[in-house]
């Protein structure tokens, strides 16, 4: 005999919908005798439902960055609004183009002020040596892409101080961080990480030009910058085992997280940076492969094109898109992140 099935969502009943969509419910009367039969149909909703999971399949093809486990999703979602998870989380798509930028823009610039402050205490106190500082590399940035939409791209040289700054800095908010010189460690992290996603971009970028400008010069030698290894070793500092404890620290006794709470956080940060460097050499192995600034920009833009195209279909395909505010938020973020307005 078959249990009582518990429904939290009408559309559990799809699985028992014949060929036409139709479910037919039994109602019985006083002495649990057959009354009568209901047939419902919800083929209506069984389209729906598919139209709008390829809205959903759209905006994980978006944001494939983000590797979590989907059992965890709904956990992670529920600490979002404790660590501004999500601008961690797309970071290296938001930092990739002038539009996308422009969101975590708005976000870092709001702590920018704490942050700069900060630095200037730990040079005073510390003697830490640097010129850099956090909102100088946020402008940089965000001025390094709008020359890109412009098509009037950054030089070598002006790419390989950015990557260089954004380093340096890097460097510095790690220092602080490891060493529990501020309080404010909530801000402090989402900095971090979402520095880490822009030095990821910049660093794609400056390698693009460093091989074709110099690989004639280069031949059979080390294709990238010298600094390349040095760049890179900040990833490492991210997913040290130190770093790590001090992460799960944080996710447990500042933002009064669970244990199982504090396991998605630390690993959702720690599989953003895994990716950063797993993007950084599959795009050495793309500039390699295709020997050709132009068939670079060519793929490039073939990429964005399929992405975009994807989102639109899945929005125009999707019942009562327009009305529905989620739906077009979610539409006009991704569309950003793929540099449409």
């Amino acid at each position: 005999m078959a249990g009582i099935l518990n429904l939290e969502h009408i559309t559990q009943l799809l699985p028992f919908a014949n060929e036409k969509g139709i479910v037919e419910i039994a109602l019985r009367g006083e002495k649990k005798r057959f009354s009568a039969f209901q047939k419902m149909t919800i083929s209506n909703l069984a389209q729906s439902g598919a139209k709008k999971s390829m809205l959903d399949n759209a905006l994980d093809f978006m944001n494939n960055n983000n590797s979590l486990l989907k059992g965890g999703l709904n956990k992670l979602n529920s600490i979002m609004s404790l660590q501004q998870l999500s601008v961690i989380l797309n970071g290296v798509n938001l930092c990739a183009t002038c539009a996308g930028f422009a969101i975590m823009y708005a976000k870092l610039d709001k702590i920018s002020g704490q942050i700069s402050q900060l630095m200037s205490v730990v040079k005073q106190g510390n003697e830490v040596q640097t010129d850099y500082e956090f909102k100088k590399v946020l402008s940089e940035h965000s001025n390094m892409l709008d020359a890109r939409k412009r098509q009037k791209p950054y030089t070598e040289e002006q790419m390989r101080k950015l990557v260089d700054d954004e380093y340096n800095v890097l460097n510095m908010l790690i220092d602080v961080y490891s060493r529990d010189l501020t309080e404010d460690s909530d801000n402090l992290v989402v900095s971090i990480f979402s520095l880490a996603a822009m030095l990821a971009v910049a660093l794609r970028y400056f390698d693009e030009l460093y091989y074709y400008n110099n690989r004639e010069v280069i031949g059979d030698g080390d294709k990238w910058h010298s600094s390349h290894d040095n760049w890179m070793s900040v990833f490492d500092k991210l997913t040290d085992t130190e770093f790590i404890k001090r992460i799960q620290d944080h996710a447990i006794f500042d933002l009064n997280l669970s244990t199982e709470d504090a396991d998605i956080y630390y690993i959702s940060l720690n599989d953003q940076i895994m990716e950063m460097v797993e993007s950084i050499r599959d795009n050495q192995s793309l500039i390699e492969a295709f020997d050709s600034p132009e068939r670079m920009a060519d793929f490039e833009e073939s990429i964005k094109k399929e992405m975009a195209d994807e989102i639109q279909k899945a929005f125009d395909e999707t019942d009562g898109a327009m009305d529905d505010p989620e739906i077009v938020e979610a539409y006009q973020s991704a569309m950003k992140q793929v540099g449409i307005a």
